[in-house]
């Protein structure tokens, strides 16, 4: 079954945007799991926002996390091959909104957040994440792309990046750092 993007707002209570200004345009389905998570950013807090545009021509989705706000674009809805990963590298930067408070217009690196909270080292850490890329094959391509970014924007997006097709650590990270109803 194919939902409007009104009926699918009003099923999610988001804020959906209507794209290219067609209303009679559907969006294609998205799976129980995308609906689940999208429902799990709604509770704490986090606005999502359907179709439309989202930062740069060519971009699937953007994590605002001054606004907490998710916007995921047309692109992003057309491509649901894609979507899984383009989504939990956007929920990583959801927990590492969440390390500093969802409040917060600041977020914190999985790197400085585990490193405060356990044993392990930032060479340690920064080692998982690098033979993560290693394994998804994409470390040239992360490290080119992100080469210009401020070191703590650099970093917040190679941990998004290596985790972006682990679901199940990105889902644990997010229960274990954002607290349903409680804003982070």
């Amino acid at each position: 079954m194919v939902l409007s993007f009104r009926a699918l707002g009003s099923l999610l209570g988001v804020s959906v945007l209507l794209g290219f200004g067609v209303v009679g345009w559907a969006a294609p389905q998205l799976q129980n799991d995308e609906l689940g998570r999208l429902e799990q950013l709604r509770a704490l807090g986090v606005s999502v926002s359907l179709g439309g545009a989202c930062g740069a021509p060519e971009q699937l989705a953007t994590y605002n996390m001054g606004a907490n706000a998710l916007c995921l674009s047309d692109a992003f809805l057309a491509r649901p091959a894609e979507r899984s990963k383009v989504l939990h590298h956007e929920l990583v930067h959801v927990v590492q909104d969440c390390l500093d408070g969802l409040a917060s217009p600041t977020s914190v690196s999985l790197v400085d957040g585990l490193r405060r909270a356990g044993d392990l080292t930032e060479r340690q850490l920064n080692g998982f994440f690098l033979q993560h890329l290693r394994d998804q094959g994409n470390l040239k391509h992360v490290v080119a792309t992100t080469a210009l970014l401020p070191q703590d924007s650099r970093q917040r997006e190679i941990e998004a990046y290596a985790l972006q097709v682990d679901p199940a650590l990105v889902q644990h990270l997010l229960r274990q750092s954002c607290r349903l109803g409680s804003g982070g």
